[in-house]
């Protein structure tokens, strides 16, 4: 078994979150799921599944909405997690996600520039998945997750 590290990646898309951070990045309704011992916020959307009910795991949201991505033809686009905290994560709906092979995470002017030509799809991808964000334009964020 390998030691879990601490990854950081540069990101174009929208920020979400997560149930930890009661989905910072979304402006639109929520709806609390819950058990016999505690509840947990959700967005409300028309395609929720019984595992986003039933259980506080973000992982079923993410599951969920990259299905639905790629019946849409988005598949090329995916949630890309974050760290919220310990074992809490949150989810970019993103485009670009660029990693760095060893050191400090750089990207070129370019390449941050041709990202651009990613925004109508994920728009689009935004209105599949029901969602509404704060950022009303894509933007890039610096993200941090283990593995």
């Amino acid at each position: 078994m390998g030691a879990i590290s601490n990854h950081d990646v540069l990101v174009y898309g929208y920020r979400l979150g997560g149930p930890a951070d009661n989905w910072v990045g979304l402006s639109g309704e929520l709806v609390r799921y819950g058990d016999a011992g505690s509840s947990w916020p959700m967005p409300r959307v028309s395609w929720s599944t019984e595992a986003m009910r039933e259980e506080n795991h973000s992982d079923h949201f993410a599951a969920a909405a990259e299905e639905r991505l790629t019946e849409a033809g988005l598949g090329a686009l995916r949630l890309q997690t974050y760290s919220l905290g310990y074992d809490d994560e949150g989810y970019i709906l993103a485009a670009v996600v660029h990693e760095s092979a060893g050191g400090p995470t750089t990207f070129n002017p370019a390449a941050m520039s041709a990202a651009a030509q990613h925004d109508a799809s994920l728009t689009r991808a935004l209105s599949v998945l029901e969602l509404r964000t704060r950022a009303t334009t894509p933007e890039w964020i610096m993200a941090s997750y283990y593995a």
